[in-house]
């Protein structure tokens, strides 16, 4: 059953026809060509000759590879599926992960571009590769595309009964799919019990399920495409812990098939199923390690991954060397040069509240503190402005504020500021502000990026009679209107000042996205002359984008703005398990239908509220992507190496 490939090299990627010998087809001998060279590898027919299950149609032509009208090399018209089974260049001690990947082409073809990459990826990280050539194109008389799934069963079942021969650990398959092949992924994943043809040897009672799923901007996932119905033949009404294996799913903004990524997601949390979702602003459908930010999929996905079991410590170490490598070579960045910023500001503490003298022992440097409202810093028709500051005393002993009616800013400024201004909302239900960890550890965060930070000390707790986000609204649209107004004081860019919020915070910063253009007070003086539309804005865990009681309906003041042109870039993240995913994941969706430059990424696990901490697991990795996120912003467009 098993064929050694010949280690002689086709003198064309583009094999027109047939070659002799089942072992040598022309989509084997292109990806040989393209990925292996003269490495070692092992071809595997899925199914005995004398089966009818792979016998060809009598209408269909005989296996070629052909250009894509994009130039890209594809395998046409499988008659024979077969798997090609790849060792690391570098031998494992022990039997290791395998990668098995399906390609997309719309179940017309199999594209092999991505899965010279894959490849590259596991060879990387020491891990077996093994590509599944499935049947393609699809047919009249299999609209479920049934045929495909029996080759991903068939070819997993074939692994896991030759692990020893083959030298991997038959509890380590990772199935990884691209478009059509991302389909493939999802459906094998829910649909591995459902054998689809009768059992032929012994291979055929082992388990078909993956160990773990990555589905790279999958395809067909909804009925319609712009919908979020799913497609009835997934059965993700049976998703399941026991059922479904851990799943990891990527795709583009701009994707059409973003719909089905997000619905999906939505379904997996629902079902409490292992998943992430992640969602870059920018480069439609299709590629791999050729688009950036798309490339960075490869960092949450190892760390995913090495989560549930199926990469090791060192796969993930690996992984993301690789990635560094592939980042430097991939891109170049210009430096902006650092700002020189006046150390005007006055620092007096006549006025500073209780709350405010223990943001400022939080700094090592001399406090800048500004009363966002004039006079003795209240509002005359603030319900609750004669409330006294307090600071709640919890077990973590972290730094939390309420009642308070005297908000101010306290300024952070990095040592080498590059012009960006960031306003932090902490987090609090608007009845309190999570001040340290939500708060002033965010603006250290962000100093390190060179971004002066201004952390908002907002009115709470919520006045009665009032919107809960009322008094909140006006003091974060006051305080963006001071930061661009004395922008040249500040040092920053006032084409540059975005906001950053947490929770309630998150929520009251997509507020001031949604809101910029009706003010929530009236004119106090010149200030208010200022604009407070903001340039970008980092929603992290927010709360309340929903309407009160709907799933899926957006709550009034984030209904849907005039044009795209009207929303900045948008950067989002959220746990799985946090309470509030869902309003992320429909208000991703909201973004996506209007067009707006957004990126989500919904980590497996991490509760809600825990700011960048190390208690908050997987989701404390929400640094590392908005960073990415931010530095691309800096820069406004990426150059390319080879450009």
């Amino acid at each position: 059953m098993l064929t050694r490939i010949p280690l002689i090299l086709v003198s064309s990627i583009l094999v027109m026809g047939t070659t002799p010998g089942r072992a040598e087809s022309p989509g084997e001998q292109a990806f040989r060509t393209l990925a292996i060279g003269d490495g070692d590898a092992v071809i595997v027919p899925l199914w005995p000759d004398e089966e009818d299950v792979s016998a060809p149609s009598q209408s269909l032509p005989a296996e070629s590879v052909q250009a894509s009208r994009s130039g890209k090399p594809g395998i046409r018209n499988v008659n024979h599926p077969s798997m090609i089974v790849v060792p690391p260049s570098k031998r494992q001690s022990e039997p290791g992960t395998t990668l098995v990947f399906a390609p997309g082409g719309g179940y017309g073809s199999l594209s092999l571009p991505n899965a010279v990459d894959i490849h590259r990826w596991a060879d990387e990280i020491g891990a077996n590769f093994v590509l599944l050539k499935y049947r393609v194109p699809k047919s009249p008389d299999d609209p479920a595309r049934l045929k495909p799934l029996s080759d991903a069963q068939r070819a997993m079942r074939l692994l896991r009964s030759g692990a020893a021969e083959y030298g991997i650990d038959p509890n380590k398959i990772v199935f990884i799919g691209s478009s059509a092949g991302g389909h493939l992924a999802c459906n094998l994943a829910n649909n591995h019990q459902h054998s689809t043809y009768q059992p032929i040897d012994e291979a055929d009672k082992e388990s078909a399920r993956p160990d773990a799923a990555v589905l790279m901007y999958p395809a067909y996932l909804t009925t319609p495409t712009t919908s979020t119905d799913s497609n009835p033949d997934l059965h993700l009404d049976q998703l399941s812990p026991q059922r479904t294996p851990p799943m990891f799913i990527t795709v583009t903004r701009p994707d059409k098939f973003t719909w089905g990524a997000v619905s999906t997601m939505l379904q997996l949390r629902t079902a409490k199923v292992p998943a992430e979702l992640h969602v870059y602003p920018e480069g439609g459908h299709g590629g791999c390690f050729d688009k950036y930010p798309l490339i960075e999929f490869v960092r949450p996905a190892a760390r995913f991954l090495k989560d549930q079991g199926v990469f090791s410590a060192a796969n993930e170490r690996d992984s993301n060397a690789f990635l560094d490598r592939l980042e430097t070579t991939f891109l170049t960045r210009t430096k902006t040069d650092a700002i020189t910023v006046p150390q005007s500001i006055d620092t007096s503490n006549e006025h500073w509240t209780s709350g405010d003298r223990s943001l400022a022992a939080l700094r090592k440097s001399d406090p800048e503190v500004i009363s966002i409202w004039p006079g003795n810093g209240k509002r005359d028709d603030d319900p609750g402005a004669n409330f006294t500051e307090e600071l709640p005393q919890r077990p973590d002993g972290l730094v939390r504020i309420t009642k308070v009616s005297r908000p101010t800013l306290h300024v952070w400024r990095p040592a080498e500021p590059d012009g960006r201004a960031v306003l932090v909302f902490p987090g609090g239900a608007y009845n309190a502000l999570a001040a340290q960890h939500e708060g002033t550890d965010i603006a250290a965060w962000l100093n390190s990026q060179g971004i002066t930070a201004f952390v908002a000390k907002y009115r709470v707790p919520r006045r009665e009679g009032m919107e809960k986000h009322a008094v909140a609204l006006q003091d974060a649209q006051r305080a963006i209107r001071i930061v661009r107004s004395r922008a040249a004081e500040f040092g920053v860019n006032p084409d540059q000042i975005g906001v950053l919020g947490f929770s309630a915070g998150g929520n009251l910063a997509a507020l001031t996205v949604h809101q910029a253009s009706h003010s929530s007070y009236q004119r106090v003086d010149s200030i208010d002359d200022a604009s407070a539309k903001v340039n970008f804005a980092v929603l992290i865990y927010p709360a309340y984008l929903m309407a009160d009681g709907s799933d899926s309906k957006l709550a009034p003041l984030t209904t849907a703005l005039k044009s795209r042109n009207d929303y900045p870039p948008i950067y989002l993240a959220v746990a799985a398990d946090d309470r509030f995913a869902t309003d992320s994941l429909h208000y991703m969706l909201h973004l996506h239908q209007t067009k707006v430059p957004a990126e989500l990424h919904v980590y497996a696990s991490g509760g809600h509220g825990k700011g960048m901490r190390d208690i908050g697991g997987p989701f404390a990795q929400w640094t590392k992507s908005c960073s990415r996120w931010l530095a691309d912003l800096k820069q406004g467009t990426t150059k390319h190496v080879n450009e």
